[in-house]
């Protein structure tokens, strides 16, 4: 869903102050639980994407100790807490944040305690009333604060908040962030993408996001797609020991945001578990595929960073 983001505006979820917030970035939300994705082209695939939604996984949270319901848990999201209303708290300054439909400007409350899933700690502050979700969230900077593992079981549709990654699986770390977001430090994976009509597959940095039931790509990286001026467009994903899914994927422009958002609709295709590990820097991701194929056989073409940038 969303990000933190340094000074300059320069990562996906960009938060930027009107005036003296602290200096921990803290990101908007990248909310794109409106576009359900359908199964799509399977050229060679392992898996296609389920019809069915795939879930949001949320916890209870708590404010100054009151509930004030569940909250989204968004491993895209480079913030620490977003709030549906102030919850009781005071507002004291205004952020601006990136979202898919463009720039806005949200309010910014007070530090305040809160708890997650049982899980305490303490917050400079969180932004209030995104309007890409009528929703409260956490993202991954909780996860790093705290030093929590996220476990989620998509068949029993529950998020667990662990102390450490249970043995078995299949455990990949972290890339580091592209170049043009150098401080967007989430779960970031290369994966190669093909589509019909394009000979060669790209290899891009994805982000993995539980802020989002809908993968979605930038529009224009394969510029030879028949379909790559429509609004949805046929891929294969895959990476080596996660195997390959297909699916028809949205496409946004909106410059600033990764170039491959990779929601619970894949993650679901790839595994029924996951488990989401934020180092200081850094961190690993752990699953369980079901590899039925080996990932995408073709060349990759790695894209560059003006084409990720959104430069045609």
């Amino acid at each position: 869903m969303g990000r933190t983001l340094p000074d300059p505006y320069d990562s996906p979820m960009r938060v930027r102050s009107g005036r003296s917030l602290p200096r921990t970035p803290a990101k908007g939300l990248l909310a794109s639980t409106a576009l359900w994705l359908t199964a799509a082209w399977c050229g060679g695939c392992g898996s296609v994407v389920s019809p069915d939604p795939a879930p949001l996984f949320t916890a209870p949270l708590l404010v100054d100790s009151a509930s004030v319901g569940d909250a989204v848990i968004d491993t895209g999201g480079d913030y620490e807490v977003i709030l549906r209303d102030r919850s009781g708290l005071s507002l004291v300054d205004t952020v601006e944040v990136l979202v898919f439909g463009g720039r806005e400007t949200v309010a910014a409350t007070e530090p305040f305690r809160y708890s997650v899933g049982g899980i305490e700690a303490t917050a400079e502050f969180a932004l209030v009333g995104l309007s890409v979700c009528d929703c409260s969230g956490v993202g991954f900077h909780f996860f790093r604060k705290t030093e929590t593992v996220l476990g989620l079981d998509f068949p029993a549709g529950r998020a667990d908040f662990l102390t450490a990654v249970p043995d078995g699986g299949v455990t990949l770390a972290f890339d580091p962030p592209p170049p043009e977001l150098p401080g967007f430090d989430s779960a970031f994976i290369e994966v190669d993408v093909a589509s019909p009509g394009y000979d060669v597959a790209l290899r891009l940095l994805a982000l993995l996001d539980t802020g989002t039931n809908a993968t979605v790509m930038r529009r224009g990286l394969f510029a030879a797609a028949p379909s790559a001026m429509s609004d949805r467009l046929d891929i294969r994903i895959g990476r080596a020991e996660l195997g390959t899914v297909a699916a028809q994927v949205g496409l946004f422009d909106t410059p600033g945001l990764p170039d491959l958002i990779i929601g619970t609709d894949i993650m679901r295709a790839w595994s029924d578990q996951w488990y989401f590990s934020f180092a200081q820097r850094g961190g690993t991701v752990t699953a369980y595929p079901r590899i039925e194929e080996p990932a995408i056989s073709t060349p990759s073409e790695r894209v560059p960073a003006a084409r990720r940038t959104g430069a045609t």
